[in-house]
C-alpha cells in the first residue's frame, strides 16, 4: 500500500468507493478518509450513486477504472450477489455483502456487518448480551448480518418481526440453524417477545426521518434490557429516546458503522485503524446536528 504524500491525489492513489442509492447521506467518505489519514495510505473513498437498473454495468466498469475496493449499501446488498465471482464463508451464509474487493480480474463479496454490529455492542452495552433471547425489527439486508451475528453468538430465542410476515418467514427460513421466530410488527403479537428479550435491535429504516415505533412497548422490556439501533444519523432516534426516559440501556448506530468500516479497510489495505478515535470524531459531529422532526 503506497504511503499518502502531501498534496492531491495522484496516479498512484488507490480508489475506494461507496455504491447504493442514495449515498449523498453517507459519513463513510469522511470515515475512511479519516482511517487513511491515520494509517497514512495513499487513498481516496468516493460516493458511486448507483440506481438498480445500472448495478451489474457500475460492478464491471469500476474495476475497469482501477477501482480497488466498494462498501455496498442499500438497495444492492443482496442484489450483487449474482455479479460475484466469490463469497467469503461468512458473507455466504448470510446471503449479502456490503463489502467488495476487485482482484486479478474478480470480483470477492464479504461481509463486515455482523462482525461490526457483534464487537460495537459488546464495547458499549455494558453487559454480556450473548445467549440471551432478543427481538430484532425488520428484515432487509442488515437483519440478515444481525441474525446471523445473534445466532453464532447463541442468542435464543431470536423473533424477527416485520410489518410484511412473509417476508420474515421467508429470512427465518433461510437460517435454519438458528432459532429464529417470525412475527408481525403488530403490538399484540410483541408483547410477549418483548417481555422476553434482553436485547431489541431495529435494523429498519425508521426512525432516520424521525419515525417511532407505535407497535413497541418498551415498558414491557426486561429492566435489564438493550436497545440497539442501527440507525446512527440521528444518534438519538425516537427508539432511543424513549427507551433512555424509561432506564433501559441504548447503544446507537455509530459504532457499528465504524466496526464495519475498520473492517473493510483493513481487508483492503492490511492495516488496522483505531476505530475509537474516528468514532469520537464522527459523534462529536453528529451531536451538532439537528434532529429531524
Amino acid at each position: 500500500m503506497t504511503i499518502a504524500a502531501p498534496g492531491q491525489p495522484s496516479g498512484r492513489t488507490a480508489v475506494y468507493g461507496i455504491i447504493g442509492d442514495p449515498v449523498a447521506h453517507s459519513l463513510s467518505p469522511w470515515m475512511h478518509r479519516l482511517f487513511a489519514e491515520q494509517q497514512g495510505v495513499d487513498m481516496v473513498y468516493v460516493p458511486f450513486p448507483v440506481q438498480a437498473a445500472h448495478l451489474e454495468a457500475a460492478l464491471r466498469g469500476l474495476p475497469a477504472l482501477g477501482v480497488r475496493g466498494v462498501n455496498v449499501t442499500v438497495p444492492h446488498k443482496e442484489a450483487v450477489l449474482p455479479f460475484l465471482d466469490a463469497l467469503t464463508p461468512e458473507a455466504r451464509a448470510i446471503g449479502a455483502v456490503n463489502t467488495l474487493d476487485f482482484t486479478q480480474q474478480r470480483m470477492r463479496g464479504h461481509n463486515t456487518d455482523a462482525g461490526g454490529f457483534a464487537r460495537a455492542l459488546s464495547a458499549a452495552a455494558g453487559t454480556d448480551w450473548r445467549g440471551r433471547a432478543a427481538l430484532v425489527i425488520g428484515a432487509g439486508g442488515a437483519a440478515r448480518a444481525i441474525i446471523y451475528a445473534l445466532g453464532v453468538a447463541g442468542c435464543a430465542p431470536i423473533f424477527l418481526a416485520n410489518r410484511h410476515l412473509p417476508r420474515a418467514a421467508a429470512l427465518a427460513r433461510q437460517f435454519p440453524q438458528f432459532p429464529v421466530q417470525p412475527l408481525p410488527l403488530e403490538a399484540a403479537a410483541l408483547a410477549q417477545p418483548l417481555a422476553a428479550a434482553t436485547l431489541l435491535v431495529n435494523t429498519s429504516s425508521r426512525g432516520l426521518h424521525g419515525e417511532d415505533h407505535p407497535e413497541l412497548d418498551l415498558q414491557r422490556l426486561r429492566p435489564d434490557g438493550i436497545v440497539c439501533d442501527i440507525v446512527y444519523n440521528p444518534l438519538e432516534t425516537p427508539l432511543l429516546r424513549a427507551a433512555r426516559r424509561l432506564g433501559r440501556r441504548t447503544v446507537d448506530g455509530l459504532g457499528m458503522l465504524v466496526q464495519q468500516g475498520a473492517e473493510s479497510f483493513q481487508g483492503w489495505t492490511g492495516l488496522a485503524p483505531q476505530g475509537k478515535a474516528i468514532q469520537d470524531t464522527l459523534s462529536a459531529w453528529l451531536q451538532t446536528q439537528k434532529a429531524p422532526r
